[in-house]
Order: C-alpha cells, then structure tokens, then sequence
C-alpha cells in the first residue's frame, strides 16, 4: 500500500516592504526610518534609525553558501527572542519561506507561509516567533549574510542529526512529522 503524500504549494512572490510587514522589516535600497541626525557628511549621507534587533547574549555576524536544492521545505523553525537577519551578497537572489509569528504556537499554519523572492543584495530582520527556512539558491550559489545569536547558532551545531528541536532559542519542527504534510515552493 502507497500512502500519498499531500503538498501544499507555496507560489514564490518578491519580496517588498509591505508584503514583508507581518514577518520583519525589509533591508535593501532604502533607509530604514531616515532621519537620524549625526552632523558628519551632511548632504552625502542619509543615516538611518537602529534596526530594533533583539538577541538573548552575545550577537554573531556570520556567512553562509547556499546552493540549489529541493523545492520541498522539510524544516520550519522559530525564535522566541531573536530578531535573525538574512541578507543577500553578491549578484544572485534568493528565496526565503516565511510563515506568521503565532504566540504559543507549536504547530505552524501552513495556509499562511508565503515564499518570497529577495533581489540580490536585499534582506530581512525577521520579528520574533516567525516561521522560516534557511534561504533557499534560485539558480546560482549565493552568500547568505546573517545576524544571529551566540545561543541560537550553539544550539543547531550541537545536533547531532537534522531533527525537529527546541533548544535554546530555536523552536525547529519536521513539518510532515507535525502537519502531515509537505511544503513546495513554486521556484
């Protein structure tokens, strides 16, 4: 007997300010919240407001290669506390799956996870307790550029294997094993 797998697919769209307003704040050409006032460079600089980034101990600024891979997204995590960021390097765009942040939510709702494409040299800082993958390569290799947290960054390296884990500030669920189904992105 086959058991028939049910995938919900997931159309990939741009990423824009407002289509990323329930899940962060967009990083790309513009200034976030201009206007802050520091007299060096007047007129050749806008500077922008602090990105309102949230972490428990240290902060980490790392890299990470990313190439393709399957359209099926087995994986969705979360943090309570972190505010992650994700940026694009480089001349390459790529896919980020993202799913509302639901307060006290062990189970993600896969009818609200969106898939969205980031023009190269473009991110996100996600809000706290959103849904999301690791960015997924559209074609080429792309660097992926991330602020983390010391805890959340020692909590996934010291896992043995890939399973679902909530441990330090990651929240991380094996979406078949918890939804009985499967996400696929539209690339």
């Amino acid at each position: 007997m086959t058991t028939q797998l049910s995938y919900i697919e997931v159309p990939v769209v741009e990423a824009t300010v407002e289509r990323l307003m329930p899940y962060g704040v967009m990083l790309g050409n513009q200034v976030y919240r201009p206007g802050l006032t520091i007299p060096f460079y007047q007129g050749s600089v806008e500077e922008g407001d602090n990105l309102d980034f949230v972490c428990h101990g240290r902060p980490v600024i790392r890299t990470a290669r990313i190439s393709q891979r399957s359209s099926e997204v087995d994986w969705l995590e979360y943090h309570s506390i972190l505010t992650q960021v994700f940026i694009g390097m480089g001349n390459q765009p790529y896919v980020m799956v993202l799913g509302k942040p639901e307060p006290n939510s062990t189970v993600p709702d896969l009818s609200e996870v969106e898939a969205f494409r980031f023009e190269p040299g473009h991110g996100v800082m996600l809000f706290q307790r959103v849904w999301h993958d690791f960015p997924m390569a559209v074609t080429n290799p792309v660097t992926i550029f991330t602020i983390n947290s010391e805890e959340v960054v020692a909590a996934l390296a010291s896992q043995s294997s890939a399973s679902e884990m909530a441990h330090g500030d990651v929240f991380k669920v094996d979406i078949l094993k918890c939804t009985g189904k499967k996400l696929k992105v539209l690339m």
